[in-house]
């Protein structure tokens, strides 16, 4: 991990989560991004307290069709006044994708903070539409955040996964995502901390 004094460390995040076009204005988003399939998708960016009301509309209702049963499973149960809460916090940050009609297709809500004295890039959620499913989507979003996390110079990014998401943590493995040392050694637990280390080119 790079070795920055803690107080530089949370001055650069601080700094990170007061700048409004984070991913623009660090050159995160490629010019050209692809599906599997060819198709040409678009990028949207967005503090959550800016997004317009139908944005966020999409945006629950698609957290609800993809994640209500794997909540209401949870030891956390399904609650979503405080999961309505933590999508419109003050330093949540989105990351649409779009389809060639203009379509929202997929999402990712996350925050630059502080965990564990690590400066981190945490990615709170990715979710994808049905039909854009297995079309890479969730990978051009995730190295997107890399990209981001490499030029903050952040120590790591980090997930929260239900151990019974098999999908979701074979992705993130497949990215290189590893349990990280805070994630709860309680068996019982129903959910990892995954977290991938970044290398600072």
């Amino acid at each position: 991990l790079t070795m920055t004094s803690g107080a530089s460390k949370k001055k650069m995040v601080k700094k990170a989560v007061r700048t409004k076009d984070l991913l623009e204005s660090n050159n995160c988003i490629p010019q050209v991004m692809l599906t599997l399939d060819g198709e040409p998708l678009t990028s949207v960016t967005s503090w959550a307290t800016n997004l317009p009301t139908e944005t966020f509309d999409w945006v629950w209702n698609l957290f609800e069709k993809n994640m209500r049963l794997m909540y209401e499973k949870s030891q956390w149960g399904w609650d979503p006044e405080s999961k309505r809460n933590e999508l419109q916090a003050t330093t949540a940050r989105f990351l649409i994708l779009k389809n060639g009609k203009g379509d929202n297709v997929a999402y990712c809500h996350f925050r630059v903070d502080m965990d564990n004295d690590f400066a981190v890039i945490y990615c709170y959620e990715i979710q994808v539409e049905t039909a854009y499913q297995r079309k890479g989507l969730g990978s051009i979003i995730m190295s997107v955040l890399e990209r981001l996390s490499i030029k903050l110079e952040m120590d790591k990014m980090m997930a929260t996964v239900f151990k019974y998401n098999i999908r979701s943590l074979n992705f993130f493995r497949k990215i290189g995502f590893e349990e990280d040392a805070s994630s709860p050694k309680d068996e019982e637990r129903d959910y990892l901390i995954l977290s991938k280390e970044v290398s600072v080119l």
